[in-house]
């Protein structure tokens, strides 16, 4: 399929929740797509929803023509397959369009925590970068000229400004090329599980990653029984859909433990470091009262709220950090210009 035909979430939820009205109406199959592209306004979404209509029309099932666009993940898939294959399609839909929302709403909210750092990160960046091309070259030929010790400071800056000069370029293209290879390298499974590991161990970070990942958990379980999919499938999707490799590498040996007769909350009591005893004593409890699926949803939403939570208090927590760290470094430079000037001043 092509490159650039991308759907955003916020589409895959109308799409979704629009077929499902069409669908509880009585409205056929076909022609429910047919109005769908026709309400589009997306040329990509167009001919996703034409190629779809065309071969449903031809005899495929519906979660088949969703299985061949890589727009569409393996949730996305499952969802309406069980739908098609219990007779409740409508129903399926409506709590797809609840778990895309949903998952949109965390993405949005795991964004929103971390631009903040982002922006002045950046910003110090290009402040950095700018003193050191146009201002600090300026200088160093001043404090040369001065005969007078040189502050440590100073010494430093001095240093620094010469090997911009003179390796500048080079050390800005080496930076730019170690972050594309790390992005890559981020890609390798192998290389992934290392990162992702240790982000659940960095401070502030971690323990946010971690109810991030047992939202997903949670949020994905609770729909997909609720959709009508056995346990194996229903844990097997939500190991595809976790974006922490230790937690996907987690979910494959509870599957394990689960298709051998363990119970769910045993199976997940091997990782303590991944299932903190809150969520196993919920699962635990929803298994012997037979309202598990009510129990992933109170899951879900405990996680959730301490998600959104920790997202608003990030910024609180990580702005006096950068506030002290920009502080040292405007010091620095300050002391690094002002003091060789203060000692001539002094002398004279």
């Amino acid at each position: 399929m092509p490159v650039f035909e991308n759907i955003k979430i916020q589409e895959k939820v109308d799409f979704v929740r629009n077929l499902s009205l069409l669908v509880k109406s009585g409205s056929p199959i076909n022609e429910s797509f047919d109005l769908l592209e026709k309400q589009s306004r997306n040329p990509a979404f167009k001919k996703i929803l034409s190629r779809a209509k065309g071969k449903i029309e031809q005899g495929s099932p519906i979660h088949q023509v969703f299985e061949e666009d890589s727009n569409f993940d393996n949730v996305f898939v499952s969802f309406v397959r069980a739908g098609e294959e219990s007779g409740t399609l409508d129903e399926n839909l409506v709590l797809l369009g609840d778990w895309l929302e949903r998952q949109n709403t965390l993405k949005k909210e795991m964004s929103s925590a971390t631009l903040y750092p982002k922006i002045i990160v950046v910003f110090a960046t290009i402040l950095g970068g700018g003193l050191s091309v146009f201002v600090l070259p300026q200088l160093t030929s001043v404090f040369e000229g001065l005969d007078v010790d040189m502050p440590l400071a100073t010494r430093i800056l001095l240093w620094f400004t010469a090997i911009m000069e003179d390796h500048g370029l080079y050390l800005f293209g080496g930076l730019i090329g170690f972050g594309v290879v790390f992005f890559f390298l981020t890609k390798m499974i192998a290389v992934k599980k290392i990162v992702d590991k240790v982000m659940l161990k960095l401070p502030i970070f971690g323990s946010l990653n971690q109810e991030y990942q047992l939202t997903i958990v949670s949020q994905l379980a609770a729909i997909l029984f609720k959709s009508g999919l056995p346990v194996k499938q229903t844990l097997s999707i939500v190991s595809e859909s976790v974006t922490n490799m230790e937690y996907a590498s987690s979910l494959s040996k509870v599957i394990k433990k689960v298709e051998k007769g363990t119970k769910l909350s045993n199976a997940v009591e091997a990782d303590p470091h991944l299932y903190p005893e809150i969520f196993i004593s919920v699962i635990a409890t929803g298994e012997s009262s037979g309202a598990f699926s009510e129990s992933l949803s109170y899951l879900a939403k405990f996680f959730g709220d301490r998600v959104t939570e920790r997202t608003k208090r990030l910024p609180v927590v990580i702005e006096p950090i950068l506030l002290i760290f920009i502080g040292l470094l405007v010091a620095f430079l300050a002391s690094a210009i002002i003091l060789p000037v203060y000692q001539i001043t002094t002398g004279i």
